[in-house]
């Protein structure tokens, strides 16, 4: 379903029924450059207006758009999230980013839930009084959503605020969250990773990961598999070198939430060249499959990049290796319910907007943003979730 308001903003929704609830996916797109603040108390009145009316609840909830409206975006946010949630704080996630669009958002994306049977419920996860998540609890599973986790730490000093320090607080921190609803690293379905700096120590952050990993029995024999994940630039809080979303699924009934990896013959697994992650997570629902598609670029099965120096190549190549991992679950593009294009560079972006235009692809809700890839040479990537009703 699509909304258009106002000030040349929409609205798109998808939605899937599981009987007692139902799960919403929804972006908000600028049509046209947000240059001002009555654009943004606009966007946020109309969105929460329609979350009431509809009764849905968040779960996770990214919001892209300049460092500098942070501040801004994150009261008027506030002021409205309050009245949806009877005064409990729901957290967000600010990704700091160029729209591609110009102007000062880039877009808004949510996953929610509306619960009309009382057994189904959702509640915010508080983590040294933050709060820091929602945990959503049906009778088939429990499902753990974390939102911008940081690995600052407030009372240290600069010195003590090294990358890899932040990263090994973050873990810290996710490890904590996660035993409190008997949840353990196994349990991880999908991550976020976000970084101001990519390029400088992406391959530092892999080895950590892998010890990490390594130690929570991730990489082992007989692990099915391992989380979805996106590693991509995007800007924190001063002095923040890393930031995480992440998702986490505990079955308590046989074949519901049961996560397995996706795989694709176009690609070969991120593992064989340093990369701890999998090309995309399954996850059985009640009646549904979830698709976790991880960041996805133009690279080869042996772990090349291919099409270098070329945004048309890189950006065709991208879109056929999801659609070939998709098609590995008998699925396809137009299941996919919420998406984010990373652009290196604004020729990248018009190359990107016409071969999506030619190729019928304007349905699919992109969120367009200028950011760094994981490598120097990938100058596009893609990553979403897909839902696929089964039979």
């Amino acid at each position: 379903m699509l909304i258009h308001w106002r000030h040349g903003l929409s609205l798109r929704i998808r939605e899937m029924n599981y009987g007692k609830w139902k799960a919403v996916y929804l972006t908000v797109l600028p049509d046209k450059p947000i240059r001002s603040e009555t654009t943004i108390r606009f966007l946020f009145k109309k969105l929460y207006q329609y979350l009431r009316k509809e009764k849905i609840q968040i779960l996770l909830e990214k919001i892209y758009g300049l460092p500098s409206v942070r501040a801004k975006v994150d009261r008027i946010r506030d002021y409205h999230v309050r009245g949806l949630s009877k005064g409990e704080a729901v957290p967000f996630t600010y990704i700091g980013s160029t729209p591609c669009v110009g102007g000062k958002l880039a877009g808004l994306q949510m996953i929610g839930i509306v619960q009309p049977d009382k057994s189904v419920k959702v509640n915010t996860i508080l983590f040294r009084s933050k709060p820091v998540g929602r945990v959503l609890e049906t009778g088939g599973f429990r499902g753990v959503y974390l939102s911008g986790i940081s690995g600052l730490k407030k009372n240290d000093k600069a010195h003590n605020q090294s990358a890899s320090r932040q990263t090994e607080f973050i873990i810290e921190q996710c490890k904590d969250i996660f035993s409190r609803y008997d949840l353990t690293a196994q349990n991880v379905a999908r991550t976020w990773i976000y970084f101001p700096r990519i390029l400088h120590w992406y391959k530092r952050f892999n080895k950590i990961r892998a010890k990490y990993f390594q130690e929570f029995g991730l990489i082992s024999r007989d692990k099915h598999y391992l989380p979805a994940s996106t590693g991509i630039q995007g800007g924190g809080r001063p002095g923040e070198e890393i930031f995480v979303d992440l998702i986490g699924f505990v079955p308590k009934k046989k074949r519901i939430g049961f996560v397995s990896n996706m795989r694709s013959k176009r690609q070969d697994e991120a593992r064989k060249y340093g990369a701890t992650f999998s090309r995309g997570v399954e996850i059985k629902m009640e009646q549904a499959s979830l698709m976790h598609i991880s960041g996805t670029a133009s690279i080869n099965p042996k772990g090349e990049t291919i099409y270098l120096g070329d945004e048309q190549g890189q950006i065709t190549e991208t879109l056929i290796n999801i659609g070939a991992l998709l098609e590995s679950k008998k699925a396809h593009l137009r299941d996919v319910v919420l998406t984010a294009a990373y652009c290196k560079n604004k020729k990248v972006y018009e190359a990107f907007r016409d071969i999506a235009k030619y190729l019928g692809l304007e349905d699919i809700p992109f969120v367009p943003v200028y950011a760094d890839v994981c490598r120097d040479d990938l100058l596009f990537e893609i990553d979403g979730i897909a839902v696929k009703r089964h039979g």
